[in-house]
């Protein structure tokens, strides 16, 4: 197989696998995350203050001095 050959087939296999990857990451944008607390839906933006102030969250975020934080 001469070498315009095997640099055309690796140009596609990596043509078609940046396609699939930029379109995987567009779905699941829109998509947005699941909270691991309540299981409602959100989007990736919000997702991490929601899952500070989510009602189902119920770790002790109180700041504790000394050596109590450990």
């Amino acid at each position: 197989m001469s070498k315009n050959v095997q640099f055309a087939i690796a140009g596609t296999l990596a043509l078609i696998m940046i396609v699939g990857g930029v379109l995987f990451a567009r779905k699941n944008s829109q998509e947005g995350a699941t909270c691991p607390f309540c299981g409602n839906n959100y989007p990736h933006a919000e997702m991490m203050g929601h899952k500070l102030r989510c009602p189902e969250n119920d770790t002790d975020l109180t700041p504790r001095p000394g050596k109590e934080a450990n």
